[in-house]
């Protein structure tokens, strides 16, 4: 059993501050404000929880690709660096911008923030228009992995968003079939609430 907070589920410093306190921050609120919603006994997503969900499927995808392939720090040439103490670097980060080193680089964070977003830009028109099926577990619980292979989106462990399904229960038969695709899914690691009680 581990703590969310685990270096295992964690990326650190792999993307800037700003864009993880902002836009990002912005998307997961706007999520679980969505999936407590679900939770209450929401039947169906509207038009813009649809667009919601869509967010935040194509911010844990592209967080997840930026995982498996981080940015190195980058040469900027011809542009002078700062002679900036870690402390100020860390208020300028904070504040939602970037800057050059003396040695004129530029941390690989800064792209890997702008990288994630244009991925993004990239995901959503092929997933615009379609809907987002709630789909609940009628007996059994989901595993979850790291990143999915499929248009997924965890909300408790026993429902899921699909993307493109019905919203409907499902048996234990098919949700140990979404575990089997969960576990070949997962690049790193798989979660639950329970193993014991999640079919395969």
């Amino acid at each position: 059993r581990l703590h969310p907070k685990n270096k295992r589920f964690c990326a650190q410093r792999l993307w800037d501050q700003g864009s993880e306190a902002g836009w990002m921050n912005d998307i997961e609120n706007e999520f679980q404000a969505l999936a407590q919603k679900i939770v209450s006994g929401l039947p169906f997503l509207s038009s813009e929880q649809n667009v919601a969900a869509t967010e935040s499927f194509t911010l844990w995808l592209s967080r997840a690709l930026a995982q498996q392939s981080p940015i190195s720090d980058q040469a900027i040439n011809g542009v002078g660096g700062e002679h900036l103490t870690e402390d100020q670097q860390e208020r300028l980060e904070k504040s939602g911008g970037a800057s050059i080193s003396s040695d004129q680089t530029i941390a690989g964070r800064f792209l890997c923030g702008i990288q994630i977003r244009q991925r993004m830009d990239a995901l959503s028109p092929q997933l615009e228009g379609k809907r987002w099926g709630i789909v609940k577990a009628n007996g059994g619980e989901f595993i979850s992995p790291d990143t999915f292979g499929h248009a997924v989106l965890p909300v408790t462990p026993t429902v899921y968003l699909f993307l493109g399904h019905e919203d409907s229960t499902i048996s234990k038969l098919e949700v140990a079939e979404i575990n089997a695709l969960a576990e070949r899914s997962a690049k790193k690691y798989c979660f639950a609430r329970d193993f014991a009680a999640c079919p395969l």
